[in-house]
């Protein structure tokens, strides 16, 4: 018995020192991992105004956050911003915060710093044993532009002279490359572009009226550069004030019965129920889905000016209803609805062919709700036109059309009356009269004059 005792020593100072060895091996492999904090950095450009914010998110999975350092190194020297330390959870855990979150904001007139170049430089920690104990480090740096200066505005063109529902055109000069520019109507912003001009500070931008616009709407030009900073400066303008006409159309049964069965499709719960309620779902409901598809379409407009001259008009063709038109739609006798009429309607022979009104690029082509087979031509600069109740389509998306090009014939599908060619403008996303755009005099005056004028500059 006491030999057996003997031999059984070796083993239980085997499982002894297993018993020891073991949370050493495993303190040794979570306490000494080797990954470095991952640290994002959100910036929204390397350039810092008088007072920019820059996100800072750092995260260790193993060992936990220790400590961030942010910094400036200007001139020679080093700016602290941000020495925060978290938290440790207890020697065989690390840190208690495996993620956090800063923001950093940097005013360099508070921190007495000047305009010009700098690197901002930023420390990670965790709490890993590494390094004798001061962790895994993760460091980056990235140069900095400070620049508290607004950009400075010179207009070139000076009189503005605008009709309520109309458009204009403003030309200025920027100091320095603003990523956002461009003329301020009101709560309305129309972005200009550079690259017309020989001189790349020189920039255009159209811009429109609303027909709720009236006198009182205030006018500038606006700037941010890509340290954030503005500028305004207000346009000379004068604003010509117009009312609209009022019309009233009554529904009949006879148009309604004919109508709106090719309208069930776009709100099946209504199939077979009354056309009166269908009718007001397609006037309101289905007329808001088409404004937003007009509106996508124009949402990136072409970065040139591709058209030139006079507009062309639908030859031989009649107004049957006006730009702005406030319609009235009774049934039996009683008011139903309201609506806006923002084009003006063309009546010609039946399936007459439809021209594009100048040279551009198609950017819609295709049924749309209750305009029916439409087309966008974009003409560069926030300026486009659109042709509805087409009978057919010539052209498709993607395409150049020159003036005078066949788009389609006019037609009656969508909700359209009879025969005929809904013609719209538009600058950006709002609507604007077409008839300023086929008068030659008023494209002299309010356009191509100031263009010409400022190429000169």
């Amino acid at each position: 018995m006491k030999k057996k005792g003997i031999a059984l020593k070796p083993v239980l100072m085997v499982i002894v020192a297993l018993l020891i060895s073991i949370p050493g091996l495993w303190l040794a492999i979570s306490r000494l991992e080797g990954k470095a904090p991952v640290l994002e950095i959100a910036m929204e450009s390397p350039f810092i105004g008088a007072a920019s914010t820059v996100g800072l998110s750092v995260e260790d999975v193993g060992s936990g956050v220790r400590s961030v350092w942010v910094g400036l190194w200007v001139d020679g020297q080093e700016l602290a911003l941000v020495q925060r330390s978290f938290p440790s959870a207890g020697f065989f855990v690390g840190g208690s915060d495996k993620s956090v979150h800063l923001e950093v904001t940097v005013s360099p007139k508070s921190l007495g710093l000047a305009d010009g170049k700098a690197l901002m430089r930023v420390v990670a920690r965790d709490y890993s044993l590494r390094q004798w104990g001061k962790g895994n480090q993760t460091y980056w740096e990235t140069e900095i532009q400070i620049d508290t200066q607004p950009p400075v505005i010179e207009l070139i063109s000076r009189a503005h002279n605008l009709a309520q529902g109309g458009s204009g055109v403003a030309i200025y000069r920027l100091s320095e490359a603003c990523p956002v520019s461009g003329v301020a109507v009101g709560e309305h912003f129309y972005p200009g572009y550079a690259g017309h001009f020989e001189d790349p500070s020189v920039h255009l931008a159209f811009f429109a009226l609303d027909y709720r616009q009236g006198k009182g709407t205030q006018l500038a030009v606006a700037a941010t550069d890509y340290a954030g900073n503005q500028s305004t400066s207000s346009l000379v303008h004068h604003i010509n004030p117009r009312s609209f006409k009022k019309d009233t159309l009554n529904l009949s049964d006879t148009f309604l019965n004919a109508s709106m069965p090719g309208f069930e499709r776009f709100f099946p719960e209504l199939a077979g129920g009354s056309p009166v309620e269908l009718f007001l779902r397609v006037n309101r409901d289905l007329r808001l889905r088409d404004d937003d598809a007009i509106f996508q379409a124009t949402r990136q407009p072409q970065r040139e000016m591709l058209w030139s001259g006079t507009f062309l008009r639908l030859p031989r063709s009649a107004s049957r209803a006006g730009f702005a038109d406030q319609r009235t739609y009774l049934y039996g006798g009683k008011e139903i609805d309201q609506q806006v009429h923002l084009g003006i309607d063309l009546a010609s022979t039946a399936h007459s062919p439809v021209p594009a009104a100048n040279r551009g690029k198609v950017v819609l082509a295709g049924e749309q709700g209750i305009y029916g087979n439409t087309v966008i031509v974009d003409h560069g600069f926030g300026l486009f036109t659109l042709y509805s109740h087409l009978s057919r389509l010539d052209v498709s998306v993607g395409e150049m059309v020159d003036q005078g090009a066949p788009i389609g014939n006019t037609g009656m599908t969508g909700l359209a009356g009879g025969d005929h060619l809904h013609f719209s403008t538009l600058i950006h996303q709002t609507y604007v009269n077409p008839l300023e755009w086929w008068d030659d005099v008023w494209i002299h005056n309010n356009v191509s004059t100031k263009i010409d004028e400022a190429g000169s500059k």
